[in-house]
Parts: structure tokens; C-alpha cells; sequence
């Protein structure tokens, strides 16, 4: 695998994510890309290529937790050198990001990755995951859709999205009932995340690509809205 490619990076990226449990489409935009998931015995389980149809929200890409992901991209004639590259899921920086000199001019790559093997723990859910690579000699930017199968119960951020989801209902409570504007606005971020993650994790994304950001924020307004109830029904006279 040459880890100098610019697009190279991204897709690796893209596969340590886990994105790989759904990149059934994506869309690329100066270079190319082919992408093949397989299940655990190594049967072909999904494929996709990008420019092209596919790696919608309706028609993610497919990964299984305990399989693997081929890929393969070309940034065709550009030679992109002293080069930086980042990948975000959901619109949010992440820390698969880097350069590279690209001394060699190298403008394709290839690789497999072991989804399992690049992450902390198991989960399952839909994922928009976009991405881009800059430098001298051109550019390459992309996005799409990928799904992780399996049931998201029982997983730890299926606990944790329960737990920070149950927290923050019981810190709005409290704010509204003894009126404490901090409990209520922290409650209402605190729920905001819970609900997104367990959306995210359970393949429901109702607003699209902004469901994890706009779910955080209506726990935010929902917190302040909770915050003023109780400092009203505190001020009221016994």
C-alpha cells in the first residue's frame, strides 16, 4: 500500500472510521475510488465506486463489525504534493487527518483494512462521512454514506447514549423543579447527546447528515427553555 497517495489517506481514514459497515455510494470529486466490503469468511458482502450512484442515506455502503474492506483510488493525472487531508463524520473533525510530501508523485493506492482492528470497541449505526486532500498540483473531496450492521443493543455506546440520554432528563427535572439554570441547560445537552447517539448507533438519521448536530441543539434550546420554567416557578411568590 502507498500511504503517500493523498486519496489513499483519506480512504484509510475513511475504513479505520468504521465507516466501512456502509459506503455503499459516495461522491468524489478529482480523483477516484473503488471500495469492496467483505463479510467474515471473506465472501463479497458490498461494494460501491466513486464518481457514481450510490453511498446515499437510502443506499449506504455495508460493513460488517467483524470483516474487512478493500479499497483502491487514483487521483488520475494530478500530482498532488506537500499535501494535507482530514475526514470528518457528520460534519465533525475527527483526528484522522495528516500531510505528506508525496516526494514520489505518487498518485494511486490500495489497501485492506480489518474493521474490527481499527476501532476501540463494537458499534453499528449510519454514518455521512466526508473528506478532502489539498495541495500543491490539485485536489480531492468526497462524501457518503456508510452503515455498520449489527443490533446496536448491548454495544457501549448503546449504554452510553442511554445513560447521558436518562441523566440529562433527570438534570432538566431538577432544573425546572428547584429552578437551577445550570442543572437545566447541562440536562438539555446531556439529553441532546444521549438521543444522537442512539439515533446514529440505531441507523435513524430523520434530518439527514445534520441529525447528530441538530438533535445537540435542540437539547441546548430545550435545556434554556427548561432553565427559564424554573426560574419563573421560582420567582413566583408561595
Amino acid at each position: 500500500m502507498r500511504r503517500a497517495l493523498p486519496i489513499a489517506a483519506i480512504l484509510a481514514a475513511i475504513a479505520i472510521l468504521v465507516l466501512a459497515p456502509s459506503v455503499g455510494a459516495f461522491t468524489l470529486n478529482g480523483c477516484t475510488m473503488v471500495v469492496q466490503s467483505s463479510g467474515p469468511d471473506g465472501s463479497a458482502l458490498d461494494a460501491a465506486s466513486g464518481p457514481g450512484a450510490g453511498g446515499t442515506e437510502a443506499d449506504p455502503l455495508i460493513v460488517d463489525w467483524n470483516g474487512t474492506v478493500n479499497w483502491s483510488g487514483t487521483t488520475g493525472s494530478q500530482v498532488i504534493k506537500k499535501n494535507s487531508w482530514h475526514v470528518e463524520v457528520f460534519y465533525i473533525p475527527t483526528p484522522e487527518r495528516g500531510n505528506s510530501a508525496n516526494d514520489g508523485g505518487d498518485t494511486s493506492g490500495d489497501g485492506t483494512i480489518n474493521v474490527k482492528d481499527n476501532a476501540p470497541f463494537r458499534f453499528t449505526g449510519l454514518y455521512f462521512v466526508s473528506g478532502a486532500i489539498s495541495g500543491d498540483g490539485g485536489s480531492c473531496d468526497g462524501s457518503g454514506w456508510v452503515k455498520v450492521a449489527g443490533d446496536p443493543v448491548g454495544t457501549l455506546p448503546f449504554f452510553v447514549g442511554l445513560v447521558l440520554a436518562l441523566l440529562g432528563v433527570l438534570m432538566l427535572a431538577l432544573g425546572v423543579v428547584r429552578g437551577q439554570v445550570l442543572a437545566s441547560i447541562v440536562g438539555g445537552l446531556l439529553a441532546g447527546l444521549g438521543v444522537a447517539v442512539l439515533l446514529v448507533i440505531s441507523a435513524s438519521v430523520p434530518l439527514g447528515a445534520a441529525t447528530p448536530l441538530a438533535i445537540l441543539a435542540i437539547g441546548i434550546v430545550v435545556g434554556i427553555a427548561a432553565a427559564l420554567l424554573g426560574r419563573s416557578r421560582a420567582s413566583r411568590p408561595l
